[in-house]
């Protein structure tokens, strides 16, 4: 198994992307609540030593570094790093005190060196008025429970993203003594119709499948948003692992779907596969199209069904994509989409459209209303 020492010699591709996700998302989040009468956490239960021996940023400092950038959310933001390894927690410290040289943050932070484990999130007290943004990054896999995540975004305006390792768990459904672990993660009744449906599948078709008994069981009896990206192994061309984001908001899910698509390789249409395309597997190159497969052409189809004869601002259109977590399109496909049915004349704009062209290209304001015909 590779330490966790080798693992923070040197950033991977992979790591910077992923760091770069959650301290984007932190960033935005937190701008939000900040205008709210109350106190904000960030809480990271597998923090590391924030940095890569090759001095590169993990997502701790990221984030203290855009607090201390934002004088407004330093005054309400606090923190909370965990880590097993104490020597881990003692280089974040260092750390963070090179880079908070006013020690403005000295004591709003927290550091601790608990083992997660299934029952660890019985151990956790969340003030019920706190919004937190939680990050849950294992090594492994044997902290992450269903139970975990219940209780990280139980509280108003708390949002979770998480480190699922497919290619570990995969591995451990074909194999009975990881049974304990894995029913934390999706629950006894549905591990065991997991593992019957998968006895049927070529390892490639597997993948949706346990993606998607994760999303149920993370939706149980629940309202909730699950947003998942995708990273490749360095070793060879196969999935490794996913971060997922859990919500229940959907003005969360809409934010966190537009910084996702940013860091996607995307199609020759401007769709995100949602998925981080690293040089090592794919070099330079662009992203292929199959002549046959054009999602540009399902959401087209979807949004000239439901807005058939019915007038609509692009803002609502763009929402209604948006807010449905079940695909993979932004506002920006929306927009695509609407200009080329305006092409084709099979749709009108009718109104809140100041200048039909910018820069030579069709406009589609978000207060634009259509009139589909």
């Amino acid at each position: 198994m590779i330490s966790n020492d080798f693992f923070f010699a040197e950033q991977s591709e992979q790591s910077a992307v992923k760091a770069h996700i959650v301290s984007s998302y932190f960033a935005a989040w937190s701008r939000i609540i900040s205008k709210w009468e109350t106190p904000m956490l960030y809480f990271d239960l597998f923090c590391g030593p924030g940095k890569y021996g090759n001095d590169k940023l993990a997502a701790p400092l990221l984030i203290i570094q855009k607090t201390l950038q934002d004088p407004k959310i330093q005054n309400k933001m606090n923190f909370v790093f965990n880590d097993k390894d104490s020597a881990n927690i003692s280089m974040l410290k260092q750390s963070i005190v090179q880079m908070d040289k006013d020690l403005k943050l000295r004591d709003k932070i927290q550091f601790y060196n608990e083992t997660v484990e299934k029952d660890f999130y019985l151990r956790i007290n969340i003030p019920h008025n706190i919004p937190m943004l939680s990050f849950v990054d294992p090594f492994g896999y044997k902290g992450l429970t269903i139970n975990l995540i219940e209780k990280l975004i139980s509280n108003r305006g708390s949002d979770c993203i998480f480190f699922f390792n497919y290619n570990r768990i995969n591995m451990a459904l074909s194999n009975t003594k990881f049974d304990e672990h894995l029913k934390n993660i999706f629950g006894s009744k549905r591990l065991y119709e997991l593992k019957a449906c998968l006895a049927d599948f070529e390892p490639k078709q597997r993948e949706p499948i346990v993606l998607n008994a994760l999303i149920e069981a993370l939706r149980e009896n629940k309202t909730c948003y699950v947003l998942p990206f995708k990273f490749y192994s360095t070793e060879m061309l196969r999935t490794s692992h996913f971060i997922i984001f859990v919500t229940k908001h959907p003005l969360a899910c809409k934010i966190m779907k537009e910084i996702m698509y940013s860091n996607s390789a995307k199609d020759s249409d401007g769709v995100a596969t949602f998925s981080y395309k690293d040089s090592r597997n794919f070099g330079n190159g662009f992203e292929q199209l199959s002549f046959f497969d054009r999602p540009i052409q399902s959401l087209m189809d979807d949004i000239v069904r439901r807005y058939e004869g019915r007038k609509a601002s692009v803002e609502e259109i763009c929402n209604y994509v948006e807010y449905d977590f079940s695909n993979f399109f932004v506002s920006k496909n929306v927009k695509e989409v609407l200009k080329r049915l305006e092409k084709k004349e099979k749709i009108e704009v009718i109104s809140g459209r100041k200048q039909k062209l910018r820069n030579g290209q069709l406009n589609m304001p978000d207060k634009a209303v259509v009139q589909f015909k």
